[in-house]
């Protein structure tokens, strides 16, 4: 069909360079171009409508897509600033996967899905390159992050982004709300959100005692019983806990079982703890600052060192990312812990 239009064109007296075959490469290797840059939909973010989110395995997962639409403007931070987003192994969710621009493993070894083991498909195509101080080659320091009730694992990933970028640490969010409901049903429980973030760290070689373990309001009341898993194995991937803004209910199930002892005598022996709680929340008793003083106690009393409390008297029910110096002592308790270097027991 070119060299016909070509014949017409210059039939009709246009100039003969207006049809080429070498003009017309040039313009479809342009257009291609743009399309790999993320043209079109891609550049603006990609919605669901047309199901170009340019993240693979989960673009069309319902979990996502509702993600998109209620949350847009979160989704195309996440795109530009890199972040792989991988399907669970059950299959019922997602997590996002970030690291700071230098060092960057995915730079080395391509985003794979999460085996059933957690483990990686194939071995990395290359040796990873040297990653910043409290990390193993290539792996810096991790935050792994769960949002508050009926909320989003992109949320999370641009409340800490900002942060973590400036300290060289990576991103592991997973959305453990299943998109609907209220009910102990429509979360990931304790044990499973457990199973998923070693698979994770495993998966990407993220050595024991480097990863903050955060939750926020919900995601904080499940954190207990995340850390008393993590401590329960013996991998300690985690080496200290956020709690924020959310109690560890006496009456929660996995609660219940570290008070019984089912965890052993100490379940959070060897554990740091950072808890946050606002002077403005509306649960004080709950998610401010007299709940978390109980949190406090309870995790003391099962063998955990509590080294930082945060009694916002100013803050609110989610104080402490929208006020700074909060998440900033945080993450310097978790660089403290991080420079006295001492090595946990190996995850195994």
């Amino acid at each position: 069909m070119a060299p016909r239009n070509v014949r017409f064109a210059h039939r009709k007296g246009a100039h003969p360079s207006a049809g080429s075959p070498t003009r017309l490469w040039w313009g479809l290797l342009l257009i291609l171009a743009w399309l790999a840059a993320g043209g079109g939909a891609r550049a603006a973010g990609g919605t669901p409508e047309n199901g170009e989110s340019g993240w693979g395995a989960v673009d069309n997962h319902p979990l996502f897509r509702q993600a998109c639409r209620a949350v847009p403007a979160r989704v195309a931070f996440a795109r530009r600033q890199g972040v792989r987003c991988l399907p669970t192994p059950d299959g019922r969710s997602f997590c996002l996967l970030w690291y700071p621009p230098a060092g960057n493993p995915s730079e080395a070894s391509p985003a794979r899905p999460l085996g059933r083991q957690g483990r990686r498909r194939e071995p990395p195509d290359s040796p990873p390159a040297k990653g910043p101080p409290g990390g193993s080659p290539g792996r810096p320091p991790m935050i792994a992050t769960l949002s508050g009730h009926g909320s989003w694992a992109f949320d999370e990933f641009f409340l800490w982004q900002q942060a973590a970028a400036a300290r060289g640490y990576g991103i592991v969010a997973l959305q453990w709300w299943l998109g609907t409901g209220e009910g102990p049903g429509d979360y990931y429980r304790p044990h499973e959100i457990y199973r998923i973030f070693d698979q994770i760290l495993r998966r990407e070689g993220i050595p024991a005692g480097r990863t903050l373990l955060h939750g926020f309001s919900r995601g904080s009341a499940n954190i207990y019983g995340v850390t008393a898993f993590d401590r329960h194995t013996g991998n300690r991937f985690f080496l200290a806990t956020v709690a924020n803004a959310g109690q560890a209910a006496a009456d929660f199930p996995v609660n219940r079982e570290i008070d019984r002892g089912r965890f052993g005598a100490s379940p959070f022996a060897g554990t740091h703890w950072i808890l946050y709680g606002g002077g403005r929340d509306p649960h004080p008793d709950r998610d401010g600052i007299p709940g978390m003083r109980e949190a406090a106690a309870w995790v003391t009393r099962h063998g955990g060192t509590v080294d930082l409390f945060l009694a916002d008297e100013a803050g609110d029910h989610g104080g402490f990312h929208r006020r700074p110096q909060n998440m900033e002592a945080a993450l310097q308790v978790f660089a403290r812990l991080l420079a006295a270097g001492a090595p946990p027991r190996p995850n195994r």
